[in-house]
């Protein structure tokens, strides 16, 4: 058996992937805020105070809103009233009363009527006693 030379495998070069240059991140190294109790009291107090002015501030703003609605208010009304008074003048220019010594002259006359009523209704009252005192 005759062995045969084989012939020598040429070698292929394999193609190596071109190193891709990775960008080193800068990682910023934060730094803990250092806690002071200093610090911390001034912005809570702060923030209380803002709390107070914004309170401040509002009913500031709702007194003159008040006021300027206040005074459109008062103008409508004084208009209206104005109004009103010459539509009463109107009426009572229509109005007539009457005379004075003839409401006094009624008026006598009333009572003198109311005085008669009385009288007449006391002597019925004594005429009814009488005869009740004499059966007795």
């Amino acid at each position: 058996m005759a062995t045969a030379k084989k012939a020598p495998a040429q070698k292929v070069a394999a193609k190596k992937a071109a190193p891709k240059k990775v960008a080193a991140k800068k990682v910023a190294t934060k730094k803990a805020p250092e806690f002071s109790l200093k610090a911390s009291a001034e912005k809570a107090v702060n923030i209380y105070l803002g709390v107070i002015g914004k309170g401040y501030d509002r009913v500031q703003e709702n007194l003159k809103t008040s006021r300027k609605d206040n005074e459109k208010r008062m103008s409508d009304l004084e208009k209206r009233g104005a109004k009103l008074r010459k539509e009463l003048n109107k009426n009572f220019d229509k109005f007539e009363a009457p005379e004075f010594d003839s409401v006094v002259k009624d008026v006598k006359g009333q009572f003198s009527k109311l005085q008669d009523q009385i009288e007449d209704a006391v002597e019925t009252a004594k005429e009814k006693l009488t005869p009740a005192k004499k059966a007795a």
